[in-house]
């Protein structure tokens, strides 16, 4: 019998020499040995690569996987694909674990064998001084779900929405056949954890502070959409669709329909309130069409988003 190790670590790579070394050092010090590494050259352009091989020279845990430019959530899946582990995290390439990660984490898979594990990150540079709302969002209190509660995504403060802070049984995501999507260019964690999490058998949040997340970085993704408001309200609203289709379709909306309709106009009403975009009439009617569409419309709920959407022109 193959024996599997306890942990993959999935590393997309794109453009990212002046932090790839620290994120590896934190990896391959992990004090849990038992683990596999999994970077994933994305197309990059720079010495990302050379630096990845110096690495895998001195460490076989190690490996590279090539493939032409593709995306965050592409790198991701093809990752995803070659990945034994019983445990996958992905981690991102400007960000670097706790030495103890990986050893916490399976410590936690042993307690309840949870499908999905949330641990909680430690935001940074300290200027310019991160968003409240990240080190809120960052922030776990230890609780366990044995089996999927809306709470768990809607009460958590690190209920959603980033993938990285949370490490997935690799048999729940072949078991579901959960997968990164590629059309989703922003928001893409957002999307798979509402896919994810209502599928999970045991949800586990847990207070340690396991990953350092750098929250601003010239050139990054969410550095590039911070300044393009229409764009990415318009990703948020299409995204919106994707995950309310998927629940729609498994029946989770009828069964939980109220706690996500609520989080929806919030999430989406939110956005409109503060940005103001330029755009913000196409997107309420995109966003009442969702509503009909998934019959979200019931009663009180209709007129709560009416009325917040409405504060975008007053």
């Amino acid at each position: 019998m193959v024996k599997r190790p306890k942990i993959s670590v999935i590393i997309p790579i794109y453009n990212v020499e002046d932090y790839l070394s620290r994120c590896l050092e934190s990896v391959i010090n992990q004090t849990l040995f038992d683990i596999e590494i999994i970077g994933v050259n994305d197309g990059t352009k720079d010495n990302s690569v050379e630096i990845m091989r110096k690495y895998m020279a001195l460490d076989s845990r190690i490996q590279l996987v090539e493939k032409e430019n593709g995306g965050l959530s592409s790198a991701r899946n093809a990752g995803l694909a070659v990945a034994t582990g019983d445990m996958i995290l992905f981690l991102d390439s400007d960000d670097y674990l706790v030495l103890n990660a990986c050893e916490r984490i399976y410590e936690e898979r042993l307690n309840h064998g949870a499908d999905i594990i949330v641990f909680g990150s430690t935001p940074f540079p300290e200027v310019p001084e991160p968003d409240p709302w990240v080190v809120w969002a960052l922030t776990c209190r230890d609780v366990y779900y044995p089996e999927f509660h809306p709470d768990a995504l809607f009460k958590e403060p690190s209920g959603n929405p980033f993938a990285w802070n949370r490490a997935f049984s690799r048999e729940f995501l072949v078991r579901n056949h959960l997968k990164f999507s590629e059309e989703v260019l922003f928001g893409e964690d957002l999307v798979f954890i509402f896919q994810a999490a209502p599928l999970a058998r045991g949800i586990q949040f847990i207070s340690d502070k396991l990953h350092y997340y750098q929250c601003f970085r010239q050139g990054s993704l969410m550095n590039k959409y911070s300044g393009e408001n229409e764009r990415k309200l318009c990703q948020h609203v299409r995204n919106m669709r994707i995950i309310t289709d998927f629940w729609y379709k498994k029946g989770f909306l009828k069964k939980w329909n109220r706690d996500y309709t609520h989080w929806f106009i919030h999430f989406i009403g939110s956005d409109l309130v503060v940005d103001r975009p330029t755009n913000s009439k196409q997107l309420i009617d995109e966003v009442i069409e969702i509503m009909d569409d998934y019959q979200m419309n019931n009663g009180r709920l209709k007129i709560k988003a009416l009325q917040m959407f409405c504060k975008v022109f007053g």
